[in-house]
């Protein structure tokens, strides 16, 4: 019997397991307690749990002992006795079994007749007779004995679909909720809460899920793989989470309201570009919601964040950054008045910090106050110099660090293998300060709706300002005075952006209220692109000829296209990046060699840890300083070499170049702020004039004319944000709101010929859940992530051809008299002069030509005012919200010079 027990394992013999003794004295075999029948009591849609079956009844134990009283004997007689006797009274098997089967209402109520028919239903031998009947085995007497009779095969087929059907219905009733659709179903939360493989698990469920349709639809999918590799090969292909979309697929056709996977889906190929056509013959199959649909819930989506949005700001601190973004718009039927052209909008965007401590609120009064004092008092050069001198040491720890770690990177040091590589001397220095990470610090992103005005005029900043306090719902009258008396607000850009905002306050300084005269405006240049700036000037100072050692040389090298000329477009950026460390990492390998009196890097891995960073600062001294650039220029007439100065001299401001890259990325605005007079006196000596006055305003106002508060404010939040919490995730704004450019004008850009301004204005707001939307859809599947992340090629390859290069030019050795085929320019030290002759007076200069009234006369202190003669010597009375005092009138050429 054990062996029949084993090969019924995990079918109907488990579920009645023998787990107490044979004998059971107080037990009534004629009892109902072990009753089939019970079965009919219970609810065909709510099944006994298995934990809680009763213990294996006596007709179950009855007929194990009959069998093993019958043992190995003949079975036939038997059996032909049984067939007699039942003939006898006029009955055969058909009719047997229909009787005892509940088929005679006598025979459901007899005792005897019920002991024996439960003692069937719970025998181990049912399901082998079962399955004998439908698969009957094959005579061996037959002559063509291959094939088999059909037994009861149609019978029970029929039967089985059935009960298939029934089981079907009861555990999609029963799993139903795990695909209804929440009731704010456009929300964030919503379109990225359906987990597959929680749901999955769910389905699994032997109580509360699906186990029965789940192992016949999975089934039916790995049936096929026989092995665990076979799996793995389908790489893309993933049978649980195909199951979970046809559970998706059934409930949806069975309720529109199972819609939990089936909308998100919906958005996300409406967010890709998917057509109306292909959208609406998904919907046909089950597999997403309609196109018009799709549509509604895109407008939906911009409308619910709109909303927030307007909510938000009233209760969390927020700032605004835009930044211009230009269509190429192409119509398929030309007309005068339909015709393909180039068009210029601009994209904005607001930034909240949802779980960090609230900041304390900015006082607009206080700003004022400052503004005035500072206005009298500006920034002087011996100010940024003491600021300059009292941020030195704190910097050349850090350039210290860089060089260091350029050697410990460098796969010929190995660190891994390094002894002394956990050795605290080889930590990073502490920041200066660094902005807080993690959780309750994520910055979250609102965009607003991208609008047809060109931010390049004043006209167009101006009407930009109505424009975004329309979107915030900021511009009734009441909203109007409260921002003009109470209110700080920071915006950020470019240096376009932010100077156009800047002049257009300086021009209307003398408006009537706080309001017109944007006294409540705080502008902030994007450190992107001045570590823009930055990279350029290091590319027009040191780029040099085809035969020097400056970067054109290093870039042919390298095969580098498009680097010949600076630009401000496309991927010219990322490829000078690029370019600039790895030139560096090759020159300061040489170095490393050179200061360490080695001939291979890997050498250095027998110098002890505080060794290496006494070797870090030697190099910085000797081949990356001011003063070894002094040294040079100290030799003798005839002593002096040119090549070894320049390197010298690239060695030293790139440095501070990966600083404040390095800065940037790891989110400390201390080291930021310490850079700035470094960045002033670059932009000055560089010929970046736009640049050193917005230098010198952000100094300016953190040490002249902002109240303490907004210093912090500005530091904490506005410079750089962290969109994930990472400690490395930290961007600058502006970088921010290039990439929502990115998006308004490719990703989530509408295609086809009624891709318009209007239609992107009202899909913009919709993108942060886009975005969302997208990573989750990217985690659940580990798709190819297309347009989140490049591979680069490893770069180990062209930092050692450099750097041989560079050794055999022996750049960093000292060579008397040795001429350079390039001039370079020294841009930092002529920086300093410059300011301090030029620049800075005529930055004084243009903001006294500037100031600010302190008048609050409202539209409605004007409603009663006293008429007065305008210029036909007539009586009249000022408009509400007019100004009696005429604009200053700007230029239409740029201001944004000194």
């Amino acid at each position: 019997m054990s062996d029949l027990a084993d090969e019924l394992h995990g079918g109907w013999g488990s579920l009645f397991a023998d787990v107490e003794d044979d004998d059971d004295l107080d037990y009534d075999p004629f009892s109902t307690e072990y009753d089939s029948d019970r079965l009919s009591d219970a609810s065909e849609w709510d099944p006994v749990p298995l934990e809680d079956a009763p213990a294996p009844p006596i007709q179950l134990q009855d007929t194990r002992a009959k069998r093993r009283q019958l043992g190995s004997a003949s079975k036939l007689e038997r059996v032909h006795n049984i067939l007699k006797c039942m003939e006898d009274n006029g009955m055969n098997i058909p009719m047997f079994l229909d009787t005892l089967s509940w088929g005679d209402d006598e025979c459901i109520h007899d005792p005897k007749v019920r002991y024996e028919r439960t003692a069937l239903m719970v025998s181990e031998e049912l399901p082998y007779i079962l399955r004998r009947w439908y698969r009957t085995p094959r005579a061996s007497t037959s002559r063509a004995h291959y094939v088999r009779p059909a037994g009861a095969r149609k019978a029970l087929e029929e039967f089985a679909m059935e009960c298939a059907a029934e089981v079907l219905d009861r555990e999609l009733e029963t799993t139903a909720h795990l695909f209804r659709s929440p009731e704010d179903s456009l929300s964030e939360a919503s379109l990225t809460s359906f987990d597959f493989a929680e749901v999955a698990s769910g389905l699994q469920n032997a109580v509360s899920g699906a186990p029965r349709t789940w192992t016949l639809l999975h089934g039916a999918m790995c049936r096929a793989h026989r092995s665990p590799s076979d799996l793995r090969s389908k790489t893309r292909k993933n049978p649980t989470y195909a199951t979970v979309m046809l559970f998706s697929q059934l409930q949806y056709m069975r309720s529109r309201n199972a819609t939990a996977w089936i909308k998100p889906l919906t958005v996300f190929l409406k967010a890709k570009g998917t057509s109306a056509k292909s959208l609406d013959l998904l919907h046909a199959l089950g597999i997403t919601m309609s196109h018009s649909w799709s549509v509604r819930a895109y407008t939906g989506l911009s409308e619910k964040s709109m909303e927030e949005l307007q909510s938000v700001i009233h209760h969390l601190a927020w700032w605004l950054a835009y930044d211009n973004v230009n269509f190429a718009f192409r119509v398929f039927s030309q007309r005068l008045k339909n015709q393909s052209h180039f068009d210029s909008g601009t994209s904005g965007s607001v930034f909240v910090k949802p779980n960090a401590p609230p900041p304390p609120p900015l006082s607009s009064a206080a700003l004022q106050e400052q503004r005035r004092l500072g206005q009298e008092n500006p920034i002087t050069l011996r100010d940024i110099v003491a600021l300059e001198v009292a941020a030195a040491p704190r910097i050349r720890d850090h350039l210290v660090h860089i060089v260091l770690r350029i050697l410990l990177d460098c796969p010929e040091f190995d660190l891994s293998s390094y002894t002394g590589r956990d050795h605290t001397v080889l930590a990073s220095p502490p920041a200066v300060s660094r902005l807080p990470y993690g959780p309750d610090h994520v910055t979250r992103q609102y965009v607003l709706g991208t609008v047809h005005i060109d931010e390049a005029s004043y006209d167009g900043t101006k009407d930009l300002i109505k424009e975004w306090m329309h979107q915030l719902k900021l511009d009734s009258p009441d909203e109007q005075k409260r921002t003009g008396l109470e209110r700080v607000l920071v915006w950020i850009g470019d240096q376009l952006t932010v100077d156009r905002l800047r002049m257009l306050a300086n021009y209307r300084c003398e408006d009537l209220n706080g309001y017109g005269r944007l006294d409540w405006l705080v502008v902030v240049f994007g450190w992107f692109h001045a570590l823009m700036a930055f990279a350029n000037s290091l590319h027009r100072q040191y780029f040099g000829s085809a035969s020097g050692h400056g970067l054109r040389q290093a870039f042919a090298h390298l095969s580098r296209k498009g680097l010949q000329t600076v630009q401000i477009k496309g991927t010219f950026y990322h490829h000078l990046h690029e370019g600039i460390t790895h030139v560096s990492e090759a020159r300061f390998r040489d170095c490393w060699r050179k200061v360490g009196g080695v001939e291979k890097l890997a050498d250095l891995r027998t110098r002890s840890p505080e060794e290496l960073c006494e070797l870090a600062k030697k190099l910085v001294r000797h081949y990356a300083s001011n003063d070894a650039v002094e040294d040079m220029d100290a030799l003798a007439d005839g002593q002096h070499d040119d090549v070894l100065c320049q390197s010298i001299m690239w060695n030293r401001d790139v440095l501070y170049y990966l600083l404040l890259h390095r800065s940037m990325q790891s989110g400390d605005v201390g080291m930021m702020e310490d850079l700035l007079p470094h960045l002033l006196y670059r932009f000055a000596g560089g010929g970046n004039h736009k640049y050193t006055v917005e230098i010198l305003e952000l100094l300016q106002g953190l040490h002249r004319e902002w109240p303490q508060d907004l210093k912090d404010f500005v530091r904490q939040n506005c410079w750089l944000v962290n969109l994930t919490g990472g400690p490395e995730d930290f961007q600058a704004i502006d970088l921010v709101e290039e990439h929502t450019v990115k998006d308004v004008k490719v990703t989530y850009r509408p295609k086809g010929p009624n891709s318009t301004w209007k239609l992107m204005k009202a899909r913009a707001p919709a993108i942060p859940t886009l975005r969302a939307l997208d990573r989750h859809v990217t985690d659940q599947f580990h798709t190819v992530y297309r347009g989140v992340s490049h591979t680069a090629p490893s770069k180990e390859a062209d930092i050692q051809h450099l750097d041989e290069f560079y050794q055999n030019a022996k750049i960093h050795e000292y060579q008397a008299g040795r001429d350079a085929e390039d001039s370079v320019k020294e841009v930092v030290n002529d920086g300093y002069l410059t300011v301090n002759t030029n620049i800075r007076e005529k930055w004084v200069a243009r903001r006294s030509n500037f100031p600010r009234s302190a008048t609050q006369i409202w539209p409605e202190d004007l409603v009663s005012a006293p008429p007065v003669l305008n210029t036909a010597g007539n009586t009249t009375t000022p408009m509400p919200g007019a100004s009696p005092l005429p604009h200053r009138q700007p230029s239409t050429a740029s201001t944004s010079g000194p």
